[in-house]
């Protein structure tokens, strides 16, 4: 089987590779864009050369285009081109998913805890692989609160994530839900991509290991903005039945303090009122 079937425009069933083989697929994966890009590289201007002026031009319209595609549906947040993303999820209540990326934090996490305990509020909490190792207790703490852990890769390396090759996004994915595993004994079939970027080759690991992309259907920004009003109210703008929230936590605001929990205080108090619910959806209900 070729293995990126989807140059040829298809995306036939995948057979679960044999114990020992994934390594010789992923070297013979990288081993065939490597030919086609030094293939591209070497006699893309030569054959450039052999149309006339008009033709090249289109052509390298086409060849930049065509890169600039690939480029954009690798930056750009939630976008389906090479695979699904799960953005909402089937409801007939008020229900909204509140999804928390980037802990454990020491800090913020036991007064997250408190905040959506007081509130009787469900989350999940996309942590990262490292810090799970730094504070496994407080992962064990999300859990035993009644909350759900999931991946957010090993190491959260946001400005390279996009552009990283499929071994590299292989081993974030597994160090991420390894760290999970290893220090509370659960594991999800749920990852989340660093700035909610997936390039192709994260879309064909985590197809190999059956995990879901969790993306969002409503954020404010909070991993850049320092102002809680504006993030509250871009959130609220997005909210129906079955969105996907995303926040962050570790964030502060000009004055030095926890961003997060001013932001998902607000959310709490302002959809509790207008009659919405905090759950965790089966796994069933994503769409």
């Amino acid at each position: 089987m070729v293995p990126y079937p989807f140059i040829f425009g298809s995306w036939p069933n995948r057979v679960k590779p044999k114990e020992g083989s994934e390594r010789l697929h992923m070297k013979a994966s990288r081993s065939l864009y490597a030919w086609l890009f030094v293939t591209g590289i070497v006699l893309g201007p030569p054959l450039l050369m052999a149309f006339d002026v008009k033709h090249r031009l289109y052509w390298g319209i086409l060849g930049l285009l065509s890169n600039g595609l690939l480029f954009y549906s690798a930056v750009r947040s939630n976008c389906t081109w090479f695979g699904p993303v799960v953005t909402r999820f089937a409801t007939e209540r008020k229900d909204v998913w509140l999804t928390i990326d980037d802990g454990p934090d020491p800090h913020d996490t036991p007064k997250l805890l408190e905040l959506l305990e007081r509130h009787d509020a469900k989350a999940t909490f996309f942590v990262i692989g490292d810090r799970v190792r730094l504070y496994p207790e407080l992962a064990r703490k999300v859990l035993a609160a009644g909350h759900q852990l999931a991946n957010h890769s090993g190491t959260h390396p946001a400005a390279t994530f996009w552009c990283l090759p499929e071994s590299s996004l292989a081993h974030q994915v597994d160090n991420g839900r390894r760290a999970i595993f290893e220090n509370t004994g659960q594991s999800w079939s749920y990852f989340r991509a660093p700035a909610g970027m997936a390039n192709i080759f994260l879309h064909l690991v985590l197809r190999r290991r059956s995990l879901k992309l969790i993306g969002w259907s409503a954020r404010g920004y909070d991993g850049i903005r320092k102002e809680p009003d504006l993030i509250v109210a871009d959130i609220l703008r997005s909210v129906r039945p079955g969105t996907i929230i995303l926040v962050h936590e570790g964030k502060r605001d000009r004055h030095g303090n926890p961003l997060n929990l001013a932001v998902i205080e607000a959310l709490l108090l302002r959809l509790k009122s207008s009659g919405y619910s905090f759950t965790v959806p089966s796994e069933d209900r994503l769409r």
